[in-house]
């Protein structure tokens, strides 16, 4: 009698203790997912920050610009005002597109972008800025938001309206094997000494702040890097893309 007390006591003595493990696995696994689910939400934050950080880099001088010129043609050319507002609505469009929410973009996406950017530019800088595309038929991949609309700005700001006479930007888009792409972008603007180039990544330099944010997504969604070739009469910004889609 006393060793079927002492049995069943032994028992119960089990399963409280396989119930306080019990609930101490449960509470773990619960603080597992609060974590998970912190995470994700850190994640998701840091990405709209940086979606509204890349939106906020759209320069107040070109939009005083945009709207200067929208102005004047206003004046001189109704049909060629409609058309410039038109595409300066697509550029914003667009750029606002991702509610700063994805981290995702496609080359398609960005297309646009550009084509609008570069035709508003045309419009200001007229006979000064050629603009010439080589770009494979059908081409399209998966890359971060922003990655090349600010390469194309940077050659326009930085290199043809800088030179007398203006010049010409090439974006080149080539697609190198099954899920890798090269991005080129050139000018024959004013390019710059080589000692200035490694400044271009650097926080510390005035126009550095988009190429340093692009190297950076970059680095983490592409595998790969910026490339900076400038000299003078001549600049380029290239790096290639590594996408499964």
């Amino acid at each position: 009698m006393v060793l079927i007390i002492t049995a069943a006591i032994i028992g119960h003595d089990k399963y409280k203790a396989f119930h306080a493990g019990a609930n101490d696995i449960l509470h773990e696994f619960m603080a597992r997912i609060q974590n998970l689910i912190m995470m994700k939400h850190t994640a998701n934050q840091a990405t709209r920050m940086e979606m509204a950080f890349l939106q906020s880099q759209i320069k107040p001088h070109f939009l005083y610009n945009v709207l200067n010129t929208i102005i004047s043609l206003t004046h001189l050319d109704i049909e060629k005002a409609r058309e410039v507002t038109e595409e300066f609505t697509n550029y914003l469009r667009m750029s606002f597109d991702f509610q700063n929410t994805s981290a995702i973009s496609s080359f398609r996406h960005e297309l646009s972008i550009i084509n609008s950017y570069l035709s508003i530019e045309k419009t200001r800088f007229g006979n000064r800025l050629e603009v010439l595309f080589d770009i494979d038929e059908d081409i399209d991949f998966i890359l971060p938001p922003l990655m090349i609309q600010p390469l194309v700005e940077n050659a326009v700001l930085h290199g043809v309206s800088k030179k007398r006479g203006g010049g010409w930007i090439k974006l080149t888009a080539k697609k190198q094997s099954k899920n890798e792409y090269h991005i080129k972008v050139e000018d024959n603007g004013a390019g710059m000494p080589p000692e200035k180039q490694k400044d271009l990544l650097s926080a510390d330099f005035d126009r550095s702040v988009g190429l340093k944010n692009i190297n950076q997504r970059l680095k983490h969604f592409c595998g790969s890097e910026l490339m900076i070739i400038s000299t003078p009469d001549a600049g380029t910004l290239c790096f290639n893309a590594h996408s499964s889609r």
